[in-house]
């Protein structure tokens, strides 16, 4: 019977909104950072929206736990620790996402002059939107006065109106986007999202094969209960009744479950042994303490060894397998069970992306990731993993794969990610014309220094 594994997702950190602490604000909107003048348009960004976007990354690398030679973001050890991080200059932390927030603070003043240059003006209902989210603000973190949010924002260098222009400016940045590219990057023809796809997924099927075991469900007996999978009788226990023989109680009637299922017991036990079919039933797996999963068990080292020798032996033997042959295999022997039509096109993962930031029950997501990187189609490799064997076999990318239904989980930040890139592209050609007022820059705080923030 197939085993269930824990099922491979792209992982995508998703930025919290935070705001900066240290600095109290100057003026309505803040002292202007940054500024873009071209074509008669005049914008700007404020020294305050910097260290909002600080804050925010910092939040991010909080909440995910990110470490560095065993301490975390939430210490100060964290941003001093030093590395190529770019892949050629020594950097500490710190000064390494402080230059990419820079950075990124650059393509937002370019979006602003984009903005502008379109002609673009928010819609009724995006502007309402901002309205209702910092009414809300002030009804529960102000109890309804200005006065008191403003002091709750001091501590993070904003006021009421610089937050109101903070997502103000990331409306804009969506609707411009939404205007080059369509909702869903569906102004972008199949050639440009081919590329992107081809440039940035890698497509595989693997076997697998477990070292351990989930632990199922018993009975008063410590036999494993079988169920039902399917159909009206989900949940139902599934009676052995063609081995097992009907239970009676003292009064000649037939014994029934809490469905009110008749009971089959195995023969000559004196109905003290159920019968279960075990071949057309399924077990029902014990949650694990969260919740979150389901609790397993290490095999023994005998049971380990076979599924080390039978690993080696099945990647040995597919070495050159076609992909018929391939999957005639993975549908006999792997463990990797999914739902009917779920992985009918197999798995996509995105490369580029740090899976382990979810912990290290994702490390082999990285490893099949820089494996698949350096391989060809139809190659094959086998990767040990915290959880088995993966014998993993490269695909060429499917037509029109990001459209297809059973490949949504892999695609649900496909369209997202691709507009992103076209829009950095086109911004970054306006960069030059960008200045910076370094005495305004120098008075900003490090990441180092600024709060965490998690609400704003």
């Amino acid at each position: 019977m197939k085993k269930r594994i824990l099922r491979i997702a792209a992982i995508l950190l998703i930025c919290a909104l935070a705001l900066p602490m240290l600095f109290a604000c100057s003026g309505k909107t803040g002292k202007p950072m940054l500024t873009l003048k071209k074509d008669g348009i005049s914008v700007s960004l404020s020294v305050n929206f910097y260290e909002l976007m600080l804050s925010r990354m910092k939040g991010t690398l909080c909440f995910y736990g990110y470490t560095a030679n065993g301490v975390t973001a939430n210490y100060d050890g964290f941003w001093d620790f030093s590395d190529k991080f770019n892949g050629e200059d020594l950097q500490t932390i710190d000064e390494y996402y402080c230059g990419n927030i820079l950075d990124n603070c650059y393509t937002f003043l370019v979006s602003l002059y984009l903005f502008e240059k379109e002609g673009l003006t928010l819609s009724a209902t995006a502007e309402q939107e901002i309205e209702d989210r910092l009414y809300e603000l002030l009804r529960t973190d102000g109890n309804g006065s200005k006065t008191k949010l403003n002091s709750v924002l001091a501590a993070y260098g904003v006021n009421y109106d610089i937050l109101k222009e903070a997502y103000t400016i990331e409306a804009k940045v969506s609707a411009l986007q939404e205007h080059l590219y369509g909702e869903n990057a569906s102004k972008l023809g199949y050639e440009v999202k081919d590329q992107y796809m081809n440039e940035h997924y890698v497509h595989f099927r693997q076997i697998f094969l477990s070292t351990y075991h989930y632990v199922y469900e018993t009975d008063a007996n410590g036999d494993v209960i079988y169920y039902y999978s399917e159909g009206d009788n989900k949940d139902h226990i599934y009676y052995d009744v063609y081995n097992g023989e009907v239970g009676y109680d003292e009064n000649g009637n037939e014994k029934k479950d809490k469905n009110g299922d008749v009971i089959y017991y195995v023969k000559d036990t004196d109905q003290t042994k159920i019968a279960y079919d075990s071949t057309n039933g399924m077990p029902a797996y014990v949650p694990n303490e969260n919740g979150s999963d389901f609790k397993t068990e290490d095999m023994t080292e005998e049971e380990l060894a076979q599924v080390t020798e039978k690993a080696q032996k099945l990647y040995e033997e597919l070495e050159g397998s076609t992909y018929t042959e391939f999957e005639a295999v993975m549908e006999k022997e792997s463990d990797d069970m999914a739902e009917s039509g779920e992985y009918d096109d197999g798995y996509y993962l995105e490369k580029g992306l740090d899976f382990t930031a979810k912990g290290d029950d994702y490390l082999y997501l990285d490893q099949i990731v820089t494996a698949l990187e350096s391989m060809e189609d139809g190659e094959i490799a086998m990767i040990r993993s915290n959880f088995g064997y993966h014998i993993i076999k490269k695909y060429p990318h499917t037509e029109k794969a990001y459209e297809k239904e059973c490949n949504q989980t892999w695609f649900e930040n496909f369209a997202q990610g691709l507009v992103e890139e076209l829009f950095l592209e086109k911004c970054k050609t306006y960069f030059d014309s960008i200045t910076v007022d370094q005495k305004v820059y120098a008075s900003a705080p490090t990441m180092k220094e600024v709060g965490v923030n998690y609400n704003y």
